[in-house]
């Protein structure tokens, strides 16, 4: 069984009107530019990353409303994108999404009649480090607490603060997209707020 180093979980709530497909296509885009793949390997875009997409219509009291459950997990081995890191580590990103009381809207947008939706939008960001469990091997099972603590405590940091900048980034991200406050730069953003595909 790996090791996992947990960092703390980021997290963006939104109580207002939003459009869920393009939010869902900026945030996968996102991953994927920054090489978060699906951690069973499957690049395709339909399935890649999505371990779960639960869609419930409403209930006999409120008939018009939906809710949506999404996780995404996705990894990334931080060798590969030329930064400083080994294959001993793997960076993972748990994105969980749940809407509730969702339903559909028009609102006029240029002359132009749009749908879009209204409701509560939680998204939880979980960054965590796996490392490989040593304790099996007999030889290293006698080092693994001296080779943690002291050996590569500071490369694991390093590793620690890149991941929690790329959640940290994505975080910004979903909320320059949102319109949310953030406590980033200001990044230019090639896309609309409500963008209709």
């Amino acid at each position: 069984m790996p090791e996992v180093i947990k960092i703390p979980t980021l997290g963006v709530v939104y109580k207002e009107k939003f459009v869920m497909q393009p939010l869902y296509r900026v945030v996968r885009q996102w991953l994927m530019e920054n090489d978060y793949t699906d951690v069973q390997g499957d690049d395709s875009m339909e399935s890649a990353m999505e371990i779960l997409y639960h869609y419930r219509k409403g209930t006999s009291q409120s008939p018009n409303e939906k809710e949506l459950r999404i996780w995404w997990r996705t990894v990334q081995m931080p060798i590969s994108r030329g930064r400083m890191g080994s294959k001993f580590y793997k960076f993972h990103i748990d994105i969980d999404w749940n809407v509730i009381q969702m339903y559909d809207i028009e609102i006029m947008r240029e002359g132009k009649k749009e749908k879009v939706q209204q409701g509560e939008l939680r998204i939880d960001i979980k960054p965590y480090i796996e490392t490989p469990d040593t304790s099996k091997t007999p030889l290293l099972k006698f080092f693994d607490r001296w080779m943690r603590t002291r050996l590569i405590k500071k490369n694991l940091e390093e590793n620690r603060k890149m991941l929690y900048q790329d959640a940290y980034r994505l975080q910004g991200m979903i909320k320059k997209y949102l319109e949310l406050k953030t406590f980033i730069p200001e990044v230019e953003v090639f896309h609309e707020k409500f963008e209709f595909v």
